[in-house]
């Protein structure tokens, strides 16, 4: 867990550093990952997503749609049902975060020899699993 969270504090300090806007909460990006990955998720899905309460979870959509970083939609088929998406400003925005992030992490990787990014390579599928088994409260998904 350290290490994790080494890692994590490390790219967000070199982020704070590095990034031209003033960086949003890490999560308002966790937000809108979820968001760019899933477009016209609800905001209870979202909820359920980031495992955050739902009436935090629409405060802090709130909150992002007056900033300007996301939109809501009406559902085509049910008009009360509302269905987040990404503002192209907020897109802007996470592309440059995300380009920032990959160069670290992209200049770090070259600092290792072939066999550790191998080995790195080799452990990102078991620590994907790892997360999903520690965010789903170790349910197993029906076979």
């Amino acid at each position: 867990m350290h290490l994790a969270h080494q890692l994590h504090r490390s790219l967000e300090r070199r982020v704070e550093t590095d990034f031209v806007h003033p960086k949003p909460p890490e999560v308002q990006i966790a937000v809108l990952w979820q968001v760019q990955a899933r477009p016209g998720t609800t905001v209870r899905e979202l909820a359920d997503d980031l495992q955050l309460k739902p009436n935090n979870a629409s405060a802090l959509v709130t909150a992002m749609v007056n900033e300007g970083l996301l939109r809501r939609e009406a559902d085509q088929r049910d008009r009360r049902v509302v269905r987040l998406h990404a503002t192209e400003e907020a897109g802007r925005r996470m592309d440059a975060v995300q380009g920032l992030f990959t160069g670290y992490l992209t200049a770090a990787l070259d600092d290792l020899d072939e066999e550790q990014r191998a080995a790195v390579r080799a452990a990102l599928p078991a620590l994907d699993q790892v997360a999903r088994h520690i965010r789903d409260g170790g349910r197993r998904p029906p076979a």
